[in-house]
């Protein structure tokens, strides 16, 4: 029986290659049209231990599909698509696509916002430059993470600039525990597997994350703290106050409503408009080895929000690359 399922499965990934093969135009447009979702957060290289992968990125093209969001009282936010990407050697790699957005806007903030409206999106084009370096001493993976303002601003989709953020992740197994460290920089706070805010924003910050992941097997479990430590002026932008024809567009003067959010489409302020902090949990499911399922919980603490997130990711890497016979 064993057998037989091993011939099928051969067959099918031999059938579906040619598939792809054949119609890689179609599949080239699909994948501008959707988000990168090889990562459980917006950068692959921050979204686990490198230990994972303990000889370093697989060289060769790599294709992935992934739905994700969390929801809480202040709104929703999903985002489905695949990424392509390319890596050059085991310790270098490249992505790059356009993520595509759902949101839904609670009736609390549609009370005050007649033009706000629950509905898709295309965000912003964005490329990753990955980097990972496997040790037995210390585990550290890389990646500069830049976007281009293609993105819907009337949406909450695009800050309006280009961005940048450079992510890195250290991390040490003993045994089936591994500490880790997240520390990174940019000029936007970005989303997490954790936690994908109700606004985007731009302005220089720091984000940092500390804790613990147990992976005993197909089950992982994860715990941590999380700290956005940003300066200068800061600009938010509502995904769930939306522009329209009775909402306001444009920036009020500056506020430190830090939930600003839900009354405003665009908000600006200091420093203390953007600071977050809180800690995370998570639980992650590898049933075999393309499939991934996650559920996490986010606390943010000065915005009192709890959010509830999920992933599914599929690795189609498998698909770019001749079946094995």
């Amino acid at each position: 029986m064993k057998s037989n399922a091993q011939s099928i499965e051969k067959v099918w990934k031999t059938s579906l290659h040619r598939l792809l093969v054949s119609g890689w135009p179609v599949a080239l447009l699909f994948l501008g049209l959707c988000p990168s979702l090889f990562a459980q957060a917006p950068i692959a290289a921050v979204t686990g231990p490198a230990s994972d992968k303990p000889a370093g990125f697989t060289p060769g093209w790599t294709l992935g599909t992934r739905f994700e969001g969390s929801s809480s009282s202040d709104g929703t936010v999903y985002d489905l698509g695949s990424a392509l990407g390319y890596n050059f050697s085991r310790h270098f790699g490249v992505d790059a696509g356009v993520p595509l957005y759902f949101v839904s806007t609670p009736s609390s903030i549609k009370k005050n916002n007649p033009g706000a409206v629950s509905g898709v999106g295309v965000g912003t084009f964005f490329t990753d430059l990955r980097f990972n370096y496997p040790n037995p001493s210390l585990n550290l993976s890389s990646a500069v993470h830049l976007t281009a303002p293609t993105g819907e601003t009337k949406k909450g989709l695009s800050t309006g600039h280009a961005t940048w953020n450079l992510a890195n992740h250290f991390d040490h197994a003993f045994g089936d525990f591994s500490p880790f460290v997240d520390a990174g920089v940019g000029n936007s706070v970005m989303d997490t597997r954790f936690f994908h805010r109700p606004f985007i924003t731009f302005g220089y910050n720091a984000q940092f994350e500390g804790g613990l992941e147990y992976d005993p097997g197909r089950f992982s479990f994860s715990a941590s703290a999380y700290d956005v430590a940003p300066w200068g002026n800061q600009t938010v932008i509502s995904r769930v106050f939306r522009c329209g024809s009775a909402a306001k567009c444009s920036s009020g003067g500056p506020t430190k409503n830090r939930k600003s959010f839900t009354t405003a489409s665009v908000s600006t302020g200091a420093a203390d408009l953007v600071r977050d902090n809180g800690f995370n949990a998570g639980i992650d499911f590898k049933p075999v080895g393309y499939l991934d399922l996650e559920f996490d919980f986010s606390r943010s603490v000065p915005l009192q929000l709890n959010s509830y997130s999920f992933g599914i990711g599929i690795d189609l890497s498998w698909l770019l690359r001749p079946p094995t016979r």
